[in-house]
């Protein structure tokens, strides 16, 4: 599947057509090679998707090679964890930026966390942050810390899928996780280079339709 890979602004997913199809969300179970966790939260991550959500992770985290598994950092968000997220990042920011408005703090915490409202991706089900590590729990190097761990504008700056300050080993290890991810037709956000969905509005948008299936969903 191809997909655009620039940031398009968040208003063009309201143009997309929710068909939900009712899928029910599951929760994941670890296996060899799919672990799940691995960065620190200050609320209790839910591993929860839908069901052909955790099918594709499966698949995928057998196809990787020998030594490597697959790490879901987080799937299914709550709004009140979602909510939790915003606050503190426009905090942070805020704290950062004494002389900034609340509107271009907005856009700036907007590249980093979604809004809760009117509807998250990460609320759908659809949406799962993802990393890779080896066998022995330490993490391959993808250049730039997952935010729950990254700290001050330097950091910030690493997290788009594409980026000039990142060394070759860092982009072959992202180059290794999208490759596994794009074959189950995810698709990724150009933002933030853990950030992958299908069937929501996100992928929709990326991949170009006019239609998803998988809207605000309650566990």
């Amino acid at each position: 599947m191809t997909q655009i890979n620039k940031i398009l602004s968040r208003f063009s997913w309201n143009n997309v057509i929710i068909q939900e199809n009712n899928e029910p969300l599951v929760e994941l179970v670890e296996t060899p090679k799919l672990k799940l966790g691995g960065v620190h939260k200050e609320y209790e991550p839910l591993f929860l998707v839908r069901k052909t959500i955790a099918e594709k992770l499966y698949k995928i985290s057998e196809l990787l090679p020998s030594g490597i598994v697959l790490v879901v950092i987080e799937g299914y968000r709550s709004t009140k964890h979602q909510q939790y997220l915003w606050d503190e990042n426009f905090q942070k920011v805020k704290t950062e930026n004494l002389q900034w408005s609340d509107e271009e703090i907005d856009k700036q915490v907007r590249l980093v966390i979604a809004r809760p409202h009117p509807l998250a991706n990460h609320h759908c089900g659809g949406a799962v942050d993802v990393t890779l590590a080896y066998e022995s729990g330490e993490m391959l190097d993808m250049g730039s810390p997952y935010p729950a761990i990254a700290y001050g504008d330097d950091t910030r700056i690493k997290f788009p899928m594409f980026s000039d300050r990142i060394e070759e080993y860092h982009e072959l290890n992202r180059k290794l996780l999208r490759a596994h991810m794009e074959r189950e037709d995810f698709i990724w956000y150009p933002g933030e280079w853990w950030h992958y969905c299908y069937g929501d509005r996100m992928w929709a948008v990326y991949s170009e339709k006019l239609v998803c299936f998988y809207g605000p969903i309650e566990p």
